[in-house]
């Protein structure tokens, strides 16, 4: 191990980076290699995206590990991926990597002083035999080995000068620096990067133009990510969805918890088999309540297990989905569920790329009402998805149609035995102990309106929709109207960040 010295607020300097994984390069392709070292950033707290993006999956895999890999692919002489907040669970990310001797690891403990400190520590890390360091972010998942050769290639060409992409005019990243600029990288302070560098020597810069900006995209925003995912950029907007995963923006989410009722089972069936259709998913559902004996038929591989341990010894090397449960109460026909606590243990295993839970109990009724006890949510949880059956709209309120009518009741001020209303749902769907009570802060909320099989029922899920926009106190970021059963349909959708809905082709609901 070797202790990295990074300067502090008054320039001095003390071991606060440790570099982890020391070895020898070791070439691992044909392709003959550069004098240039990678030094990927990866030490930041992701403010503006919620949760550590770089963990975020993205098409199977989290985030960090497209830049990774794509770096791997390229002629760079050597790899350093600067870590910092969550360090130990990113580095897990990229654990099976380590296959590569050219990839290591500096920990900046000062990552909280702003993106210099990270800069600092990768270049006190680079080989003196390199020629120049490629500072790579860790968002950008569609970034390219090729893109990254031919980078490389123009710096050679170049008199060591400051080599990056441009794409209309406008500078990206990754960025070459010549080894006659670390000393300024280097003197770096606070929240700034090498783009102070480039400005100072327009001189030795060295642009390359490329006409398809998609590689250069970095992710901000959850919908950034939500949009790369859907096949598009940002400023675009998603093309129609054909999966209710798509509908729900559901393609970035990992731990995946449902609430409510009129299709909670259905849906998490639904998403079940769009995930396992994907290359390389590894998908567990389970309950931290109850669910229907009989729902242990479905797309998945039933399992009884007692704890985490249970769990892994369970999927084996076998990729098909599975249903967690605990127990079975035979005498009320119950699958009993496993402590939120459990799940989480193994969300964090890095075993599943999808975990989906059943949060609450609903008594197979279109509506209802949660208690004080439930939903019991996952601390994992990074996306609730509420589910309603319209088909509880316009009947009475009673057991019959809302579980737990009583409490329906005290949400809404509605009397017992009158009409149930869009409007109604729309204050359970929004209440702070409504559906979503006790949801993690951190977590997306996403609406299902289901049982959408005729036109009467798709104008009133609108009315619904359009309620909870009057209402305006945190109405979910995206909502779907459809149907799940006899056969998924979408009838309508409204995408992050758009107002309104957008039409599918089955609107009509026929």
């Amino acid at each position: 191990m070797v202790l990295v010295s990074v300067p502090d607020m008054e320039g001095n300097t003390s071991p606060t980076a440790r570099y982890v994984g020391s070895r020898p390069a070791d070439p691992v392709s044909s392709a003959p290699r550069s004098a240039v070292a990678g030094v990927i950033l990866a030490a930041g707290r992701s403010r503006r995206f919620g949760e550590n993006k770089l963990l975020a999956p993205f098409k199977g895999k989290p985030l960090l590990r497209w830049v990774v890999e794509a770096a791997l692919r390229s002629r760079l002489a050597s790899l350093l991926v600067v870590l910092g907040h969550e360090h130990a669970r990113v580095r897990e990310a990229l654990i099976d990597l380590d296959e590569d001797s050219r990839l290591s690891f500096v920990v900046n403990e000062c990552y909280e002083r702003g993106q210099s400190t990270s800069v600092v520590a990768g270049l006190a890390a680079v080989s003196p035999a390199s020629a120049a360091a490629m500072f790579f972010v860790g968002d950008q998942p569609l970034l390219d080995s090729s893109v990254i050769d031919r980078l490389i290639a123009a710096f050679e060409a170049s008199d060591g000068g400051i080599c990056y992409p441009t794409c209309d005019g406008r500078r990206g990243n990754p960025v070459i620096f010549g080894r006659r600029f670390f000393a300024e990288l280097q003197r770096l302070s606070g929240d700034r990067g090498g783009g102070v560098v480039i400005e100072t020597h327009p001189e030795a810069t060295v642009p390359v133009d490329f006409s398809d900006p998609m590689p250069f995209r970095d992710i901000d925003s959850r919908s950034d990510l939500d949009l790369l995912a859907f096949g598009g950029a940002a400023g675009s907007r998603p093309a129609e969805p054909t999966t209710v995963a798509a509908a729900l923006g559901l393609e970035t989410s990992r731990v995946i918890s449902l609430c409510g009722a009129g299709g909670k089972t259905s849906l998490m069936a639904a998403l079940v088999r769009e995930f396992a259709s994907l290359k390389g998913e590894r998908i567990i559902a389970t309950t931290t309540t109850k669910m229907a004996s009989d729902e242990a038929h479905g797309p998945w591989r039933a399992c009884q297990v007692m704890d985490q341990a249970d769990v892994l010894a369970a999927i084996g090397d076998d990729p098909d989905p599975i249903l967690a449960y605990h127990a079975v109460d035979h005498q009320r026909g119950r699958l009993l569920g496993l402590p939120a606590e459990t799940i989480d243990a193994f969300a964090s295993s890095g075993r599943f790329t999808r975990v989906l839970v059943e949060a609450d109990g609903s008594r197979r009724r279109p509506l209802k009402a949660p208690d004080a006890g439930e939903p019991v949510f996952p601390a994992s949880t990074d996306t609730v998805s509420i589910v309603a059956g319209i088909s509880g709209i316009g009947r009475p309120l009673d057991e019959n149609t809302v579980f737990r009518s009583g409490r329906w009741s005290e949400l809404t001020g509605m009397p017992a035995s009158a009409i149930v209303t869009a409007d109604a749902l729309a204050r359970v769907i929004e209440h702070p102990d409504g559906l979503a009570r006790g949801a993690p802060p951190h977590a997306r909320r996403v609406l299902f309106l289901n049982q959408v099989d005729t036109p009467d029922r798709v104008a009133v899920a609108h009315q619904v929709l359009q309620a909870l926009r009057a209402r305006g106190r945190r109405p979910p970021e995206r909502a779907a109207i459809g149907r799940l059963r006899p056969e998924v349909r979408i009838c309508a959708w409204r995408a992050s960040g758009t107002p309104d809905l957008q039409v599918s082709g089955g609107e009509n609901g026929r």
